[in-house]
């Protein structure tokens, strides 16, 4: 029998350290800056849709299932009447929180967590992660089989069998859903539709796995010797980098445009950019036991720390700067234009190899201009070819410069030519 429910925990916790207390907001570089109690071990965590970060508990002396935690760290746990042992935790496109549970799903509206709502789903037996993917649906694995939960009707999942599977993590990509196959040795990708299973060689026993805002993925890989972290690019192999002692388990892809790796046997965070440069963080609490870790609000990153049944708050991760786009001019005028009647025609081509580009002309002719030439000589948006006519006598120069999202070419590309009777 469940034993009566205890009321709600709430509590506020901060570290404070020799400095004094740590304020929330972000540093220049990446670092610890709070760490908050709870009352039991942390497991998955996701930032939720209000904002907030969300926990699953396990071991909780109150008997508390779901654990909040604001931007601030305020913390305040919860023991939903359907919710028993859960694992994974995802924000779903229905504005819920959703759990992976023993035999099935629930979900959990996060202004009223008590409210929560189970359902059954047998091949959940060995429950894992859940995330929300690119098809608006619920992901999870259990043992060999992959399964997409329309959040409208979550007792009618779609089942996809992988033989010889022994699931573990799991993330979704702009394109593909990702597994950590623990049993196959394996990583497998698949498309929201099901098709197109393909499984990546890794071996040891990956356990977890996290999806970048491109088609790259990276992985924790414990069981191999040494212990390594990976990267895998779809069509290509896997490419690992040593993690040795450190028992690389959860990952999280962080606003900083890198990969984050609890490391539960070194009570640290490793760092794995996207080109495979690792490096380790540093302070959090000893023998600590960082588990599982999720991106969160204002460029944080927070942490489960298992052993001290505590999360930790990372901050800093500053998105990297956008790189400026390159231009290139592919076709112009000859050094000398012989002018007509009406004039002389120039023409040019131009592209960057920044996908997504737009651009912006200038044309300027030295010397006193008219006020059609003063409004060619400011840059505005144009497309390749671009052409000019009517030019009169004179020396011109043609600048082109490629802008992409807040990034414009800080060295437009140039082509000067002489009009001429």
């Amino acid at each position: 029998m469940r034993p009566p429910r205890p009321a709600t925990l709430a509590l506020t916790v901060v570290l404070t350290l020799a400095a004094g207390l740590l304020p929330a907001t972000a540093s220049a570089a990446p670092a610890v800056n709070g760490v908050f109690d709870l009352s039991g071990s942390p497991g998955h965590l996701t930032e939720g849709p209000d904002g907030n970060i969300w926990a699953t508990l396990s071991g909780s002396g109150l008997g508390n299932e779901l654990a909040r935690i604001t931007p601030q760290g305020t913390v305040t746990e919860f023991d939903p009447a359907d919710v028993a042992s859960p694992v994974g935790i995802a924000t779903g496109d229905d504005g819920n929180l959703w759990v992976t549970q023993p035999g099935g799903v629930a979900k959990v509206p996060p202004a009223d967590p008590d409210s929560a709502t189970k359902f059954a789903i047998a091949a959940i037996a060995d429950p894992r992660g859940i995330t929300g993917g690119p098809d608006g649906n619920l992901w999870t694995a259990s043992a060999d089989k992959v399964l997409r939960i329309p959040p409208l009707d979550p007792t009618n999942p779609e089942e996809f069998t992988v033989a010889g599977m022994g699931a573990r993590g799991i993330s979704a990509g702009p394109a593909l859903i990702w597994v950590a196959d623990f049993g196959g040795q394996r990583i497998i990708s698949l498309k929201p539709d099901g098709s197109d299973v393909t499984p990546y060689a890794v071996g040891g026993n990956p356990q977890e796995v996290a999806a970048s805002n491109g088609s790259q993925i990276a992985y924790g890989n414990p069981g191999t010797d040494p212990q390594t972290v990976g990267r895998i690019t779809p069509g290509g192999a896997p490419e690992t980098t040593p993690a040795p002692l450190a028992d690389p388990f959860g990952v999280a892809f962080g606003a900083d445009g890198a990969y984050w790796f609890a490391q539960f046997a070194a009570h640290d965070l490793g760092r794995l950019t996207t080109a495979g440069e690792y490096t380790t963080l540093g302070g959090l609490p000893a023998n600590s036991g960082p588990r599982y870790l999720t991106a969160g609000p204002e460029n944080t990153l927070w942490v489960g720390l298992e052993t001290s049944q505590q999360v930790a708050r990372v901050s800093g991760l500053e998105p990297p700067a956008p790189k400026s786009p390159e231009t290139k001019i592919t076709k112009q005028p000859r050094k000398e234009v012989r002018a007509g009647s009406r004039g002389a025609k120039a023409k040019f081509k131009f592209r960057s190899p920044s996908a997504g580009a737009a651009f912006e002309c200038s044309l300027k002719r030295k010397g006193r201009r008219n006020s059609r030439e003063k409004r060619l000589a400011k840059f505005s948006g144009c497309k390749s070819p671009k052409r000019y006519k009517g030019l009169r006598r004179g020396r011109y120069e043609f600048r082109v410069r490629a802008r992409v999202g807040g990034a414009t070419d800080p060295t437009p590309a140039k082509a000067k030519f002489r009009v001429s009777r």
